[in-house]
């Protein structure tokens, strides 16, 4: 079974806190979430919020694992030309801000997107930071499903759960609200691009409730792709709109 203290005591109140602020309540034991009912949300002081999911990736075409530094983070020639063709379109959105995380693939990402001549300014916001794999670098779905760690953290859910040197969902969606409080304080009425990864999309979706269960319909082939998923790798480099 896996051990839920393996987290430092510190980051584990540090996600137990802030998720509460959203009326989103942790299991110690299990590390589970859920809505608290009747939970009033803090309110988002931006006018919208979209993100961009970093360029594909070899990893992504091998379905493979990546961490924050992996040589498997290069990107594909596709996930470049599909980042290029989005950073076209970005004008049209009108945005007033865009802001990015601090790893290497997002940076690079952004890099792409300002190849086109954009109306916002740019900054880099060290908390867009989603889950680093390190530890399951190069590794694939099948070499993990029977690990206890992989099992916790992605089948069970737990906000506890990361590789030794990685993160956990927790310590994501921690940061989220750290992110929505930036925005809260710096970019009222503003337009917002944000350029940074798939779990910090899911983790600002479970923040604003954009489902009745935090979980519902997340599987591990959809966020890392397992398999033949050729639709789900078009996410890669592709605007959403969070907020």
């Amino acid at each position: 079974m896996f051990d839920v203290n393996t987290i430092p005591i510190a980051e584990r109140e540090r996600i137990t806190d802030n998720l509460l602020k959203w009326g989103i309540a942790i299991d110690q034991n299990t590390g589970k979430i859920d809505y608290i009912e009747g939970t009033i949300i803090p309110d988002v002081k931006c006018k919208s919020i979209h993100l961009i999911r970093h360029a594909e990736t070899e990893a992504v075409a091998k379905h493979e694992f990546m961490s924050d530094t992996s040589n498997n983070c290069n990107f594909t020639e596709n996930g470049i030309e599909i980042t290029r063709k989005q950073a076209q379109t970005l004008n049209d959105y009108n945005f007033d801000i865009a802001l990015y995380g601090p790893i290497d693939r997002v940076v690079n990402t952004m890099r792409l997107v300002m190849e086109t001549p954009q109306k916002f300014t740019t900054v880099l916001v060290q908390k867009l930071h989603g889950i680093d794999n390190t530890g399951w670098e190069y590794k694939t779905f099948f070499d993990l499903e029977n690990d206890p760690v992989f099992i916790a953290r992605e089948i069970e859910n737990n906000m506890f759960a990361r590789t030794p040197n990685g993160t956990s969902w927790g310590s994501v969606i921690a940061n989220c609200v750290d992110v929505f409080d930036l925005i809260n304080e710096k970019y009222v009425d503003k337009k917002i691009l944000l350029v940074s990864q798939g779990s910090v999309l899911r983790a600002m979706q479970i923040l604003l409730r954009t489902r009745n269960h935090p979980w519902d319909d997340f599987t591990v082939s959809g966020m890392y792709h397992v398999g033949d998923d050729s639709k789900k790798k078009k996410d890669y480099g592709v605007i959403s709109q969070v907020f």
